[in-house]
């Protein structure tokens, strides 16, 4: 049971990444991106290819996946998102579904047949085992990576001018608008920066779940269940979030079976919904008549 537990976490925190972007995207646009696993997917897809065709490190190419797949979020913003963007935040979530689609069906012509392809290992095996538990190589190198990246957006988000403004556009779109920020340059820069982020993930998980098309839309699921529950508008709570709904997974999996798993995941998810429907650590949504 330790075993699936420490598993269940350093899952927890992957979908918690994945849902720190969707949280921050959230927040500084208003659009719930539901293309996140297909991005995650997308940067692993790139990283396999230029290992693949060039035989650099694989390091090095996980960072080049990771790069153009920031360079597809910001192209993603500007072509799919930016046209018409007067129009209220369910238009432009919906928007995300069709990017979804588009992604899937690239993928699925660009990888080919004969998937799923087993991805290199990326990092160091450290695994070992303490006292009879196994601790698998994730439960060391994962929140490692975690913390980087949560420190480099908090970093960000504190340090730099954009991430100030960013913030701002977080707190009050309308009066940053009218200030004069240049919220589309910003929601750019936020497209940019989750799509990142979820190649990040999708590097990082490939290993174990092998790439294809699909690698990442199961996930999906189980991220918005850790962002639900932690809340929509906490980033905090996106990662406690994730953490909940990982060791849950892990939990009942143990136990049962990986249909009961999906089953507490989201008895847990309805039953936050009832008791507390903005989440753990979520604000209500206070609007003005």
């Amino acid at each position: 049971m330790t075993s699936a537990l420490l598993t269940g976490f350093t899952t927890g925190l992957l979908y918690g990444l994945m849902g720190f972007g969707i949280v921050t995207l959230f927040k500084t646009t208003g659009v719930a991106n539901f293309a996140a696993g297909s991005i995650a997917t997308l940067g692993a897809t790139v990283a396999l290819k230029v290992s693949e065709g060039s035989g650099v490190p694989v390091l090095v190419a996980a960072g080049i996946g990771v790069a153009a797949t920031v360079g597809v979020g910001a192209t993603a913003y500007w072509v799919v998102m930016r046209f018409r963007d007067d129009v209220d935040h369910l238009s432009l979530t919906v928007r995300t579904v069709g990017l979804f689609l588009l992604a899937q069906a690239l993928l699925e012509k660009w990888l080919g047949p004969g998937q799923p392809f087993s991805f290199p290992r990326l990092l160091p095996d450290l695994s070992t085992s303490v006292a009879g538990v196994h601790i698998s190589s994730g439960t060391v190198w994962f929140p490692l990576v975690s913390v980087v990246c949560l420190a480099g957006f908090v970093s960000f988000f504190a340090f730099t001018r954009a991430g100030l403004l960013m913030r701002g556009l977080a707190s009050d779109a309308r009066t940053a608008a009218l200030l004069g920020v240049n919220t589309r340059l910003l929601s750019c820069i936020a497209w940019a920066m989750t799509a990142g982020l979820a190649a990040v993930v999708g590097v990082l998980a490939a290993p174990s779940r092998l790439v294809s098309s699909e690698m990442m839309n199961s996930w999906l699921l189980y991220v918005f269940a850790g962002v639900v529950i932690g809340g929509l508008t906490s980033l905090g709570g996106a990662i406690v979030g994730g953490v909940t709904v990982g060791v849950v997974q892990g939990a009942a999996y143990q136990l049962a079976s990986d249909e009961v798993a999906l089953l507490a995941v989201f008895a847990l998810f309805l039953v936050t919904l009832q008791l507390r429907p903005q989440g753990l650590f979520g604000q209500p949504l206070i609007e003005r008549l």
